[in-house]
């Protein structure tokens, strides 16, 4: 496992450093005001919304989530509109307060990345989500380096590290298994098919005589095409996959930072991986997805219950003997 793991750092190193060339280069950074990213991301993720009301272009959020995105968006972008010096009507003043909160930019980007995996595709719409996930994830991973729970003044446990790649490595297993199919996204037949059907009339008169009838017709079956809704027949199709996303990240942040996990009661995450735990076992079925998720969320179960029992586990010092 740890040479895999190590192989999937330097393949998510080279992949953050493009990222980074791209984000960095100040031929972008002109053109956008202020050089803000987080506005260009707010653009992107209002676009995604928008975007597939055109016609012929699929993918769109239900009202609920898309209602929530685009004000998200809209407090985002307003409050670097006014950080690049520009003006703003009076009534978007409080929402770009409550945008400066500093847990807005985390919750907004965990929303962003999380629609982006929801509606991975082929399309415009999920282009733009994966975009706008780019940038903003981009953003945060910044502004996370730049704060506390960067510092590396924590000493560095081995449980630390083994409690990162089993979590790491869990939650790559669950976002495989949402991709893969859970249930059928089919109601009938790929092609055109017929059967043969019997219907009987049985007539009883007055003298207890029956009359048998049978009549035989030919019954087809209309072709049906696959449903269009976002992640059909898949993990992400499922009620509360939005929640489950969610989730997954957050058990990647606390796997991932020291100072997150002390910084929430023990219990937390332990809860967190139980529920979407629950969750997974209610979708079990023949398909590939399920097992690969349960053995993932598994895999997260073990690597949480170890961290969370290992300090209490652990037997305190002796005591030495009173001396008389």
């Amino acid at each position: 496992m740890d040479d895999v793991a190590d192989k999937a750092q330097r393949a998510a190193d080279s992949a953050g450093r493009a990222v980074q060339d791209v984000l960095d280069d100040p031929r972008l950074r002109e053109r956008l005001p202020g050089g803000s990213l987080p506005l260009l991301g707010s653009g992107l993720v209002v676009a995604a919304v928008v975007v597939p009301v055109l016609p012929f272009i699929g993918g769109g959020l239900g009202l609920p989530w898309a209602a929530l995105m685009l004000v998200g968006a809209g407090m985002l972008g307003a409050r670097e509109w006014l950080a690049a010096g520009r003006k703003l009507p009076d009534a978007l003043v409080p929402a770009v307060k409550w945008a400066a909160h500093p847990a807005f930019l985390p919750m907004f980007t965990a929303l962003t990345v999380t629609q982006a995996f929801l509606s991975l595709g082929l399309g415009v719409a999920p282009l733009l989500w994966v975009l706008a996930a780019v940038v903003l994830g981009f953003v945060q991973w910044k502004a996370f380096q730049a704060s506390p729970l960067a510092e590396p003044s924590l000493t560095r446990r081995p449980a630390d590290v083994r409690l990162k790649r089993w979590v790491f490595a869990g939650v790559a297993a669950c976002a495989v298994g949402l991709l893969l199919p859970w249930s059928s996204a089919w109601t009938g037949s790929l092609v055109p098919t017929a059967h043969l059907q019997r219907e009987r009339n049985i007539t009883i008169d007055d003298n207890f005589a029956w009359d048998i009838q049978d009549h035989d017709t030919w019954k087809f079956n209309t072709l049906v095409f696959p449903s269009s809704a976002q992640g059909a027949g898949t993990g992400r199709g499922r009620l509360g996959s939005t929640g489950v996303v969610l989730g997954l990240l957050a058990l990647g942040v606390l796997g991932s930072v020291r100072r997150a996990r002390e910084a929430l009661p023990p219990v937390v995450p332990a809860v967190l991986a139980g529920l979407i735990t629950v969750w997974a076992l209610t979708g079990l079925s023949s398909r590939p997805g399920p097992w690969l998720f349960l053995l993932g969320i598994l895999a997260v179960d073990v690597a949480v219950a170890r961290e969370w029992l290992g300090p209490r586990s652990a037997t305190p010092p002796g005591q030495p003997p009173a001396s008389a």
